[in-house]
């Protein structure tokens, strides 16, 4: 009898070990479906004298995290959304409506509180309110300006530099863009493919941007086309006049991703002056075909270009 009732309190222990090891496996598989489920967060950020309205796809904790800047100046952060493509498990993908724009409040509406300054001190702290020590930043045209800025301000807080379309480091580069498209805009004015009068609809000059301007963003697009606020537009153009980052980049340290659409109305310039002011960052310099001012004409091409990037960028 002794003997049995030992067998009985073994075979007890054994079970309890077994259904502790498969509470621990059931854990461990829970634990792994939820970090495979993109979490989506809206913030609310205090930046001085706005407050900036933040989204986020994916836990900012469970990896890197890409801090994306939009164009304009003066534009919405929605037609970015579709760059939340490239997020997952090991990579948070935030976007945000800058200072004045969408749903971010707005300062007194004067240039002073337009500076490149301004927008950077923006996304330093959306940084510290995600609790991050350091971030990739992408901009996109206009935000490339932004992103650049940022850099040479907060080095440290940099992991890697991605301009997509982006402006160039100097004034007079811009001015010199700004000429190249507006000879875009005649020639599609001239094949009846733009209308005479342009106002300030940005809906009437879109086509201009890309490469084929056939182009619409599709209906299935995250976020569809950008919205403007000219207000916002001409305060900011007024604030960086004659701005030139050419000194601060060149003692700039950090890997960067240049992407440029061939066909950009902008011109090459932009994209070259940004790569010749980068005198000592690890460079990577990228031409896309048939890609115009979005990447949206050709988001295959340039999502893995700049996953091939990140990856070796990710900690």
């Amino acid at each position: 009898m002794v003997y049995l009732t030992r067998i009985i309190k073994r075979m007890k222990r054994i079970c309890l070990l077994l259904y502790l090891g498969l509470v621990i496996v059931l854990a461990a598989c829970n634990s792994t479906a939820v970090s495979t489920v993109p979490v989506v967060q809206e913030l609310e950020v205090p930046a001085g004298d706005v407050t900036l309205s933040v989204r986020t796809v994916w836990k900012v904790d469970s990896g890197d995290v890409l801090i994306a800047v939009n164009g304009g100046p003066g534009l919405t952060s929605n037609y970015m959304r579709s760059l939340e493509a490239l997020a997952g498990p090991e990579l948070a993908v935030v976007t945000y409506d800058q200072r004045g724009n969408g749903r971010s409040t707005k300062p007194e509406m004067v240039p002073a509180n337009f500076e490149l300054a301004d927008y950077a001190t923006d996304v330093e702290a959306i940084r510290a309110a995600l609790g991050v020590e350091q971030v990739h930043v992408l901009g996109h045209s206009f935000g490339g300006l932004v992103a650049m800025e940022y850099a040479v301000r907060y080095p440290e807080r940099v992991q890697s530099l991605i301009l997509l379309g982006s402006g160039p480091p100097t004034w007079d580069a811009i001015q010199d863009a700004f000429v190249s498209f507006s000879q875009r805009v005649a020639v599609l004015q001239d094949d009846g493919l733009l209308p005479e009068e342009l106002g300030d609809n940005l809906d009437a000059i879109l086509p201009a941007y890309f490469s084929n301007p056939a182009f619409v963003f599709a209906t299935d697009d995250p976020g569809g086309a950008p919205e403007e606020d000219t207000a916002v537009n001409e305060l900011t153009w007024q604030a960086i006049a004659g701005y030139d980052l050419t000194a601060d980049l060149a003692d700039l340290h950090v890997p960067v991703l240049i992407l440029y659409g061939v066909d950009d109305p902008f011109g090459l310039g932009m994209a070259e002056a940004s790569r010749d002011a980068l005198l000592n960052a690890d460079v990577t310099y990228v031409l896309l075909p048939h890609c115009g001012h979005f990447w949206h004409e050709c988001p295959e091409a340039a999502f893995g270009e700049i996953q091939s990037f990140l990856g070796s960028s990710i900690h």
